[in-house]
């Protein structure tokens, strides 16, 4: 789920724009995202390992 009670990526960004456009000046449209997703995966990955 991610949250405000959309259980897609494509419900998400086809709302978000009117939602919280302040929030998110520039939202990519499907591919985009799906890109950019895919790159910071591995950022992710490593941002959620504990700091020991």
């Amino acid at each position: 789920m991610l949250g405000l009670g959309f259980t897609s990526q494509s419900r998400w960004l086809r709302c978000v724009d009117s939602l919280l456009g302040a929030l998110f000046p520039y939202v990519p449209e499907q591919p985009g995202w799906n890109k950019r997703l895919r790159a910071a995966l591995p950022l992710v990955k490593k941002a959620g390992r504990p700091v020991t």
